[in-house]
Protein backbone atom coordinates (compact mmCIF):
# COMPACT_ATOMS: atom_id res chain seq x y z
CA UNK A 1 0.00 0.00 0.00
CA UNK A 2 2.61 2.19 0.99
CA UNK A 3 4.95 1.48 -2.15
CA UNK A 4 1.72 2.25 -4.09
CA UNK A 5 1.56 5.61 -2.76
CA UNK A 6 4.90 6.26 -3.08
CA UNK A 7 4.93 5.39 -7.00
CA UNK A 8 1.46 7.35 -7.69
CA UNK A 9 3.29 10.12 -5.48
CA UNK A 10 6.72 9.94 -7.61
CA UNK A 11 4.68 9.70 -11.02
CA UNK A 12 2.93 12.62 -10.26
CA UNK A 13 5.83 15.00 -9.65
CA UNK A 14 7.07 13.43 -13.21
CA UNK A 15 3.80 14.48 -14.94
CA UNK A 16 3.61 18.00 -13.37
CA UNK A 17 7.77 18.05 -14.11
CA UNK A 18 6.70 17.62 -17.96
CA UNK A 19 4.14 19.63 -17.68
CA UNK A 20 6.09 22.78 -16.51
CA UNK A 21 8.97 21.72 -18.96
CA UNK A 22 6.19 22.00 -21.86
CA UNK A 23 5.18 25.30 -20.61
CA UNK A 24 7.90 26.87 -20.41
CA UNK A 25 8.36 25.71 -23.44
CA UNK A 26 5.29 27.27 -24.97
CA UNK A 27 6.09 30.18 -23.12
CA UNK A 28 10.04 30.49 -24.55
CA UNK A 29 7.60 30.27 -28.44
CA UNK A 30 5.67 32.79 -27.68
CA UNK A 31 8.13 35.01 -26.66
CA UNK A 32 10.12 34.32 -30.05
CA UNK A 33 7.35 34.59 -31.88
CA UNK A 34 6.08 37.82 -30.21
CA UNK A 35 9.52 39.66 -30.60
CA UNK A 36 9.47 38.13 -34.62
CA UNK A 37 6.05 40.01 -35.00
CA UNK A 38 7.36 43.12 -33.03
CA UNK A 39 10.49 43.67 -35.33
CA UNK A 40 8.50 42.95 -38.24
CA UNK A 41 6.22 46.24 -37.38
CA UNK A 42 9.75 48.14 -36.75
CA UNK A 43 11.31 47.35 -39.27
CA UNK A 44 8.72 48.42 -41.67
CA UNK A 45 7.87 51.64 -40.12
CA UNK A 46 11.93 51.78 -40.87
CA UNK A 47 12.53 50.98 -44.11
CA UNK A 48 9.63 53.44 -45.22
CA UNK A 49 11.79 56.42 -44.32
CA UNK A 50 13.95 55.54 -46.91
CA UNK A 51 11.71 56.21 -49.53
CA UNK A 52 10.51 59.71 -48.26
CA UNK A 53 14.43 60.02 -48.54
CA UNK A 54 14.67 58.84 -51.91
CA UNK A 55 11.65 61.42 -52.98
CA UNK A 56 12.97 63.89 -50.89
CA UNK A 57 16.34 64.02 -52.56
CA UNK A 58 15.43 63.71 -55.91
CA UNK A 59 13.51 66.56 -55.48
CA UNK A 60 16.08 68.63 -54.35
CA UNK A 61 18.52 67.16 -57.13
CA UNK A 62 15.98 68.65 -59.84
CA UNK A 63 15.64 71.78 -58.01
CA UNK A 64 19.07 72.58 -57.85
CA UNK A 65 19.82 71.71 -61.69
CA UNK A 66 17.03 73.75 -62.57
CA UNK A 67 18.69 76.93 -60.59
CA UNK A 68 21.73 76.67 -62.45
CA UNK A 69 20.77 75.19 -65.91
CA UNK A 70 23.03 73.02 -66.33
CA UNK A 71 25.60 70.34 -64.87
CA UNK A 72 26.34 71.06 -60.75
CA UNK A 73 27.84 69.82 -57.90
CA UNK A 74 26.07 69.81 -55.17
CA UNK A 75 24.32 67.74 -52.05
CA UNK A 76 27.64 66.14 -52.43
CA UNK A 77 26.63 64.64 -55.49
CA UNK A 78 26.83 65.74 -59.25
CA UNK A 79 23.57 65.51 -61.17
CA UNK A 80 23.33 65.83 -65.00
CA UNK A 81 20.43 66.23 -67.56
CA UNK A 82 19.79 63.65 -70.21
CA UNK A 83 17.68 66.06 -72.04
CA UNK A 84 17.39 63.63 -74.87
CA UNK A 85 16.54 60.81 -72.86
CA UNK A 86 15.06 63.23 -70.00
CA UNK A 87 16.79 61.61 -67.38
CA UNK A 88 18.51 63.31 -64.56
CA UNK A 89 21.13 61.38 -62.60
CA UNK A 90 22.21 62.52 -59.02
CA UNK A 91 25.47 60.68 -58.47
CA UNK A 92 26.99 60.11 -54.79
CA UNK A 93 29.81 58.05 -56.32
CA UNK A 94 31.64 56.08 -53.95
CA UNK A 95 30.13 57.88 -50.55
CA UNK A 96 29.57 61.13 -49.00
CA UNK A 97 28.25 62.84 -46.30
CA UNK A 98 25.47 65.49 -47.66
CA UNK A 99 21.98 66.81 -46.91
CA UNK A 100 20.75 65.82 -43.53
CA UNK A 101 23.78 64.51 -42.26
CA UNK A 102 23.39 61.11 -44.15
CA UNK A 103 25.62 59.06 -46.17
CA UNK A 104 24.48 57.92 -49.74
CA UNK A 105 26.31 56.43 -52.70
CA UNK A 106 25.31 55.19 -55.82
CA UNK A 107 23.19 56.79 -58.50
CA UNK A 108 19.13 58.44 -58.19
CA UNK A 109 17.77 58.09 -61.72
CA UNK A 110 14.53 60.59 -62.03
CA UNK A 111 12.73 60.00 -65.40
CA UNK A 112 10.45 63.09 -66.28
CA UNK A 113 7.61 64.04 -68.97
CA UNK A 114 7.81 67.00 -70.03
CA UNK A 115 11.00 69.12 -68.97
CA UNK A 116 13.14 70.05 -65.82
CA UNK A 117 11.31 72.34 -63.37
CA UNK A 118 7.70 71.47 -64.38
CA UNK A 119 5.80 70.68 -61.01
CA UNK A 120 3.08 69.02 -62.18
CA UNK A 121 4.50 66.58 -64.40
CA UNK A 122 4.92 62.77 -63.34
CA UNK A 123 8.39 61.34 -62.63
CA UNK A 124 9.68 57.90 -61.92
CA UNK A 125 12.09 57.42 -59.89
CA UNK A 126 14.62 54.85 -59.90
CA UNK A 127 18.05 53.54 -58.35
CA UNK A 128 21.88 52.38 -59.78
CA UNK A 129 23.65 50.32 -56.40
CA UNK A 130 22.11 53.25 -54.29
CA UNK A 131 22.86 53.02 -50.59
CA UNK A 132 21.58 56.02 -47.54
CA UNK A 133 22.93 54.89 -44.55
CA UNK A 134 24.06 51.59 -45.19
CA UNK A 135 20.36 50.59 -45.97
CA UNK A 136 20.34 49.46 -50.17
CA UNK A 137 17.41 50.63 -52.02
CA UNK A 138 16.35 48.99 -55.22
CA UNK A 139 12.67 49.29 -57.11
CA UNK A 140 10.40 52.15 -58.61
CA UNK A 141 8.55 55.49 -57.09
CA UNK A 142 6.45 57.28 -59.24
CA UNK A 143 5.21 60.24 -58.52
CA UNK A 144 1.84 60.73 -60.47
CA UNK A 145 -1.36 62.32 -60.76
CA UNK A 146 0.22 66.18 -59.54
CA UNK A 147 -1.69 68.63 -58.79
CA UNK A 148 -3.07 71.67 -56.65
CA UNK A 149 -5.82 71.00 -54.04
CA UNK A 150 -8.43 72.68 -52.91
CA UNK A 151 -6.32 73.98 -50.54
CA UNK A 152 -3.64 74.94 -52.65
CA UNK A 153 -1.03 72.62 -52.01
CA UNK A 154 0.67 70.60 -54.37
CA UNK A 155 -0.20 67.27 -53.66
CA UNK A 156 0.12 63.98 -56.19
CA UNK A 157 0.36 60.03 -55.77
CA UNK A 158 3.68 58.22 -54.46
CA UNK A 159 3.39 54.91 -56.07
CA UNK A 160 5.95 52.15 -54.85
CA UNK A 161 6.49 49.46 -56.76
CA UNK A 162 8.81 46.54 -55.39
CA UNK A 163 10.51 49.21 -53.73
CA UNK A 164 13.14 47.31 -51.48
CA UNK A 165 15.19 48.22 -48.48
CA UNK A 166 18.02 46.34 -47.80
CA UNK A 167 19.37 46.24 -44.31
CA UNK A 168 23.00 45.80 -43.16
CA UNK A 169 22.01 42.41 -41.93
CA UNK A 170 21.06 41.34 -45.22
CA UNK A 171 17.34 41.16 -44.53
CA UNK A 172 14.97 43.08 -46.65
CA UNK A 173 11.36 44.73 -47.00
CA UNK A 174 9.68 45.66 -49.85
CA UNK A 175 6.37 47.43 -50.58
CA UNK A 176 3.79 48.40 -53.18
CA UNK A 177 1.12 50.73 -52.66
CA UNK A 178 0.08 54.95 -53.13
CA UNK A 179 0.38 57.25 -50.87
CA UNK A 180 -1.04 60.56 -51.34
CA UNK A 181 1.76 63.20 -50.52
CA UNK A 182 0.16 66.47 -50.22
CA UNK A 183 2.72 69.63 -49.80
CA UNK A 184 1.85 71.79 -46.70
CA UNK A 185 5.02 73.99 -46.55
CA UNK A 186 8.05 75.15 -48.10
CA UNK A 187 6.63 75.01 -51.74
CA UNK A 188 8.68 77.06 -53.94
CA UNK A 189 11.02 77.73 -51.21
CA UNK A 190 15.02 77.42 -51.83
CA UNK A 191 15.47 76.18 -48.50
CA UNK A 192 14.91 72.53 -49.30
CA UNK A 193 14.88 72.26 -45.27
CA UNK A 194 11.53 74.04 -45.11
CA UNK A 195 9.36 71.09 -46.88
CA UNK A 196 6.64 69.45 -44.49
CA UNK A 197 4.44 66.44 -46.54
CA UNK A 198 1.26 65.53 -45.20
CA UNK A 199 1.13 61.14 -45.90
CA UNK A 200 -1.71 59.26 -46.52
CA UNK A 201 -3.02 55.93 -48.48
CA UNK A 202 -2.04 52.26 -47.29
CA UNK A 203 0.84 49.76 -49.10
CA UNK A 204 1.44 45.96 -48.84
CA UNK A 205 4.54 43.90 -49.27
CA UNK A 206 6.99 41.67 -47.58
CA UNK A 207 8.59 42.28 -44.23
CA UNK A 208 12.24 41.33 -43.47
CA UNK A 209 10.64 37.75 -41.82
CA UNK A 210 9.50 37.03 -44.94
CA UNK A 211 5.72 37.76 -43.89
CA UNK A 212 3.59 39.81 -46.16
CA UNK A 213 1.50 42.47 -44.66
CA UNK A 214 -0.62 45.53 -45.38
CA UNK A 215 -0.01 48.63 -43.61
CA UNK A 216 -2.67 51.61 -43.49
CA UNK A 217 -2.70 55.40 -42.49
CA UNK A 218 -5.16 55.64 -40.05
CA UNK A 219 -3.83 58.97 -38.63
CA UNK A 220 -2.13 61.51 -41.25
CA UNK A 221 1.25 61.46 -41.19
CA UNK A 222 3.11 64.93 -41.45
CA UNK A 223 6.96 64.58 -42.63
CA UNK A 224 8.97 67.86 -41.44
CA UNK A 225 11.77 67.79 -42.97
CA UNK A 226 13.54 70.50 -40.80
CA UNK A 227 13.48 68.23 -37.91
CA UNK A 228 15.81 65.65 -40.50
CA UNK A 229 18.31 68.56 -41.06
CA UNK A 230 18.59 68.49 -37.44
CA UNK A 231 19.66 64.90 -37.58
CA UNK A 232 16.24 63.81 -36.30
CA UNK A 233 13.50 61.63 -37.77
CA UNK A 234 11.51 63.17 -40.84
CA UNK A 235 8.11 62.04 -39.36
CA UNK A 236 7.19 64.04 -36.65
CA UNK A 237 3.48 62.64 -35.70
CA UNK A 238 0.26 60.50 -37.42
CA UNK A 239 0.03 56.75 -37.01
CA UNK A 240 -0.13 53.89 -38.67
CA UNK A 241 -1.81 50.70 -38.52
CA UNK A 242 -0.59 47.17 -39.53
CA UNK A 243 -4.09 44.94 -39.46
CA UNK A 244 -2.55 42.40 -41.68
CA UNK A 245 0.82 40.01 -40.83
CA UNK A 246 0.72 36.58 -42.65
CA UNK A 247 1.35 33.84 -40.58
CA UNK A 248 0.30 35.55 -37.19
CA UNK A 249 -2.97 36.39 -35.94
CA UNK A 250 -5.64 39.32 -37.08
CA UNK A 251 -5.62 42.28 -34.90
CA UNK A 252 -4.27 45.45 -34.79
CA UNK A 253 -0.53 46.67 -34.46
CA UNK A 254 0.15 50.23 -34.89
CA UNK A 255 3.40 52.80 -35.37
CA UNK A 256 2.46 56.16 -33.72
CA UNK A 257 5.20 59.03 -34.68
CA UNK A 258 4.74 61.86 -32.15
CA UNK A 259 3.14 64.64 -31.17
CA UNK A 260 5.08 66.78 -34.14
CA UNK A 261 8.26 66.80 -31.89
CA UNK A 262 11.13 66.30 -33.54
CA UNK A 263 13.28 63.61 -32.33
CA UNK A 264 13.92 60.09 -33.27
CA UNK A 265 11.53 57.98 -31.37
CA UNK A 266 8.14 56.08 -32.49
CA UNK A 267 5.78 54.40 -30.26
CA UNK A 268 4.87 50.67 -31.26
CA UNK A 269 2.01 48.96 -29.87
CA UNK A 270 1.51 45.25 -30.37
CA UNK A 271 -1.17 42.84 -29.06
CA UNK A 272 1.13 42.16 -26.02
CA UNK A 273 2.79 45.49 -25.23
CA UNK A 274 3.65 48.98 -25.96
CA UNK A 275 7.29 50.21 -26.61
CA UNK A 276 9.04 52.80 -27.69
CA UNK A 277 12.49 53.20 -29.86
CA UNK A 278 14.91 55.17 -30.97
CA UNK A 279 15.37 55.00 -35.07
CA UNK A 280 19.20 55.76 -36.61
CA UNK A 281 19.04 57.83 -39.53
Amino acid sequence: MKMNFLKSAYGAMVIAGLLAVSCNRDEDARTGTDAEEEQAVESVSVGEDASDDALEIAYQGENQLTSTGGRVNTMCATVTDDKVNKIITIDFGDGCTGPYGRVRKGKIFIAYSSEVGDSIANRIITFGNYFVNNKGVTGTIELRDISVNAENHVQSTKRLKDLTVTFPSGQNIVFNGDRTREWISGYGDDDMSNNIYRITGSVSGVATNGRSFTQEIVEPIIADWSCAAQGNFARVSGVVEMTKLNGYSVRKRTVDYGDGTCDNIITITTFRRTFKITVEN
